[in-house]
């Protein structure tokens, strides 16, 4: 009588998993591949709305002027220190400090540079006239830079503690709103499958009537009088 072996089962770490399919809602549309974007029921009268306080804090950082990053918003000077200082806008306030400090290290860096490449001077001969040109160092701000970067071998005294300043990035993340976990959950089922419909015939743009259209069109930095008389005398 001859005895058959049986088959061994197939490993289980071998054998393909099956993939799962998304939970797709009553219109067959899956919500995990929608990105939610908070909107304000109602925009701001002043004009000021997240995006565009966003643009803001971003050119000042880059600029460290109020007037060119009110400029380039296309707002005004006095409008963004209204803003400031009006209640509910600190995550705006927070925002403007850290763009300054961001461009504060500009300071920083031209001061490197005066210091270990020296600052250009022009040359006169004993008549008045100029001759040349040199570069000359400033030993009083190196030794500030040295002071102020190695403190423990060079400062008089204990250290001064500098409290850390908030990233730029950081600070922009807070003009708005903290998502929720489940945005969809807090849609009504037929507000929630107009929305996909939308969504999908928008193709990934926010739809019209969520837009401030005063954010589409950001006004560029006017050209200075001087600047544009020199360009045109060029080209001539």
């Amino acid at each position: 009588m001859s005895h058959i072996a049986p088959i061994p089962a197939p490993d289980a770490a071998l054998a393909p998993t099956p993939e799962t399919s998304p939970a797709l809602d009553a219109h067959g549309h899956d919500p995990a591949a929608y990105n939610w974007v908070p909107v304000l029921k109602k925009r701001r009268k002043d004009g000021w709305s997240p995006d565009k306080q966003r643009a803001f804090v971003e050119a000042l950082a880059d600029s460290g002027s109020v007037a060119t990053a009110a400029q380039r918003v296309g707002m005004s000077e006095s409008s963004a220190y209204r803003l400031r200082r009006s209640p509910g806008a600190e995550a705006f306030d927070r925002a403007w400090s850290a763009a300054i400090d961001a461009a504060a290290k500009k300071l920083l860096d031209a001061a490197f540079e005066r210091a270990l490449v020296g600052s250009d001077e022009p040359v006169f001969d004993r008549d008045g006239n100029r001759v040349g040109r040199r570069l000359r160092q400033s030993d009083r701000l190196l030794m500030f830079l040295i002071r102020a970067y190695g403190p423990d071998r060079f400062r008089e005294g204990a250290a001064a503690h500098v409290a850390a300043t908030t990233p730029v990035a950081e600070a922009l993340v807070h003009l708005h709103p903290e998502p929720p976990a489940a945005p969809a959950a807090l849609m009504a089922p037929d507000d929630l499958a107009v929305a996909l419909e939308v969504a999908d015939l928008c193709d990934g743009d926010l739809p019209r009537w969520y837009r401030d259209d005063a954010d589409t069109a950001l006004v560029p930095p006017a050209t200075p009088p001087v600047v544009a008389a020199w360009d045109e005398a060029e080209l001539r």
